[in-house]
């Protein structure tokens, strides 16, 4: 074993430096499991109900949890003592050629034999029980991923919900501005036809309608394939979309972050989660492999009765019986076992560099949703005061319009603002309610499984010991 150690070294979540986005947060609660109900939306509930209930995606997860948790149980099989029993009936004939006596030698008869026996892999070094513990760690890693698989599909509906609602109002503003241009075409056509305007003004103010109708058309589309994602996310076919309804969405939670970040994130998001019991497997995996360079002993037992015919099977003459240990001791193997040693290092090393990435990524994550968040709400205040503006010089020309001082023209183009502003904060609207689910997602969404106290070092594998 000399000279195979591990050279990754596990990252602790306490060696991460925040930044001032993290630090200055204010204080909220971890999220909930159900953290989706922030938005108080009835359909969202019931839509994610349906999808952790029917996704496909989840159910197969579920089933690689079913599977880990099945081999893990052959695993710890190996540890136990291993009891059975063995009959065999068997009409032959018997050479005489041989040491067997008259009247057998020469003839058909019946040899038969029932045992009862023993075997026990002592399991001096730990060997089976690393093995086991490995399984063990890597059930825990699949279950951490399912998590992670259901996180990802509660926010993959609510992102594609929140975009749905962003479509519907978008909609609104496109109908809005197609009316208007109607309007336009409408006071240009009688002014063409009173002789106070040309035929170019009115094509002029005819030319945007064909992009208006299909700007609705587009958007009338992508609100049905948003509707087909749900339908899909939720493990229903396209037609259990078009009994989506408009969202109503309303955030009123507030935006910030829980204490005690990074460390306690480590325990709450299951990607990390899984990557951490990974690291755990890999260390079993390695004592395992050390193991393998000791000698192995097995203890051995049988009980039971042979005997040629059947008349004296069961009978004092006819049992037999054993007991005794069966070693292996490893010589030489080509390699064998230092080249398993090696792999067994090296996936330590990849588990340990994969956590640390994920680990990393992870608080770039919260930060990232959390800078969005709060850049989103500076822009939002900033948008409102330009629609608050923009709709004080559109009521005063209307007001203008109303007393004769200005031409309709004048509340066509003031509304046109008015409408862009509303298209603006329809999007920032979006982001936010869009980024508020990345900043659950990055939280965790309200998992809080068992994790181990700490990532393995494995600096102690450096260290070998010889017997």
């Amino acid at each position: 074993m000399s000279g195979i150690f591990p050279q990754a070294t596990p990252t602790q979540a306490s060696q991460l430096k925040t930044d001032q986005t993290i630090i200055t947060a204010p204080a909220i609660d971890w999220p909930t499991e159900h953290w989706w109900q922030a938005y108080h939306d009835t359909q969202l509930d019931n839509l994610i109900a349906k999808s952790i209930k029917d996704s496909p995606t989840l159910h197969a997860a579920q089933a690689r949890i079913a599977l880990s948790k099945a081999y893990a149980e052959s695993m710890h099989a190996e540890t136990m003592p291993n009891i059975g029993a063995d009959v065999s009936v068997v009409r032959e004939r018997f050479t005489e050629l041989q040491f067997i006596p008259p009247p057998w030698g020469g003839q058909f008869d019946w040899n038969n034999k029932a045992t009862l026996s023993l075997a026990y892999d002592l399991d001096l070094w730990g060997r089976q029980e690393s093995i086991w513990r490995a399984s063990v760690d890597e059930s825990r890693a699949t279950a951490a991923e399912a998590q992670q698989v259901k996180l990802g599909l509660e926010t993959a509906v609510v992102r594609t919900y929140v975009q749905l609602a962003m479509e519907f109002t978008l909609r609104d503003i496109a109908e809005e501005q197609l009316q208007e241009l109607e309007e336009l075409v409408a006071i240009t056509s009688r002014s063409y036809k009173a002789g106070l305007s040309t035929k170019m003004a009115l094509l002029e103010a005819e030319t945007p309608l064909p992009l208006a109708h299909a700007k609705i058309e587009s958007i009338e589309a992508r609100i049905k394939l948003l509707r087909n994602q749900l339908a899909a996310l939720s493990g229903q076919g396209p037609g259990a979309g078009e009994s989506i309804t408009r969202p109503t969405l309303v955030l009123n939670a507030a935006i910030g972050l829980p204490d005690k970040l990074p460390a306690n994130l480590v325990g709450r998001r299951p990607d990390i989660l899984a990557y951490r019991w990974r690291v755990e497997a890999a260390q079993q995996n390695i004592e395992g492999a050390k193991a393998a360079f000791y000698p192995n002993i097995n203890l051995i037992a049988f009980i039971g009765f042979q005997a040629l015919g059947f008349g004296q099977l069961i009978s004092n003459a006819a049992s037999i019986a054993g007991v005794g240990p069966a070693m292996n001791l490893p010589i030489f193997d080509g390699g064998r076992r230092r080249g398993n040693l090696s792999a067994k290092t090296a996936n330590y090393d990849i588990a340990v560099e994969n956590y640390n990435e994920v680990l990393v990524k992870a608080l770039q994550d919260v930060s990232d949703q959390l800078v969005i968040l709060q850049s989103n709400a500076k822009q939002r205040t900033e948008a409102e005061k330009a629609q608050a503006m923009a709709l004080q010089a559109h009521t005063l020309a209307n007001t203008s319009y109303k007393a004769g001082l200005s031409n309709y023209l004048h509340v066509l183009t003031t509304h046109e603002t008015v409408l862009r502003q509303k298209e603006i904060i329809a999007h920032l609207q979006a982001t936010k309610l869009d980024s508020y689910a990345g900043l659950m997602r990055s939280l965790g969404g309200g998992t809080h499984m068992d994790a181990p106290a700490e990532v393995p070092d494995a600096a102690a594998s450096k260290q070998v010991t010889t017997h």
